[in-house]
């Protein structure tokens, strides 16, 4: 049975070249390939409300390099329908503060290979969690033992 497919939803400012910063380092990877990468300013999604294409995704993408009102809408109905959030920002620019009482993490790369890791990574973590199309957030730490294997 094919596990099914992680829908990773991008939300970004619309000040930022999306496809150079964005788009391409992400459709360049080989683990993404498996995967459905909405981006909200594809021909394929230009006439889509951002609210359905969030609540078709699992998880978000947000990328908070140079804020703008779109972002902070899509960024704030991905927090309010719970989705898992990978927040990212360029260390050469930064982002506002603010971001860090919304968001548990913001993680800074520099250069697209870094950009793509994180998203990667963030994809790794959730593949094979998608049942129904909502993905498991329980993350198994440990294993408790019966009575019998502990010395």
């Amino acid at each position: 049975m094919e596990k099914p497919k992680l829908y990773i939803y991008f939300i970004h400012s619309s000040q930022v070249n999306a496809n150079e910063t964005i788009y391409l380092p992400c459709l360049r990877s080989e683990q993404l390939s498996h995967d459905k990468l909405i981006f909200p300013l594809s021909k394929e999604n230009n006439d889509r409300y951002y609210k359905d294409m969030i609540d078709r995704s699992n998880v978000c993408v947000v990328e908070l390099t140079k804020p703008d009102t779109g972002l902070n809408m899509e960024l704030k109905y991905a927090i309010t329908t719970k989705k898992p959030i990978l927040a990212l920002a360029n260390k050469n620019i930064g982002y506002d503060a603010k971001y860090d009482k919304l968001l548990k993490n913001v993680i800074g790369y520099t250069n697209e290979a870094e950009f793509r890791y994180f998203v990667e990574t963030f994809a790794k973590n959730y593949e094979g969690r998608v049942y129904n199309g909502v993905v498991d957030s329980t993350i198994v730490v440990g294993m408790l033992r019966d009575k019998e294997d502990v010395v």
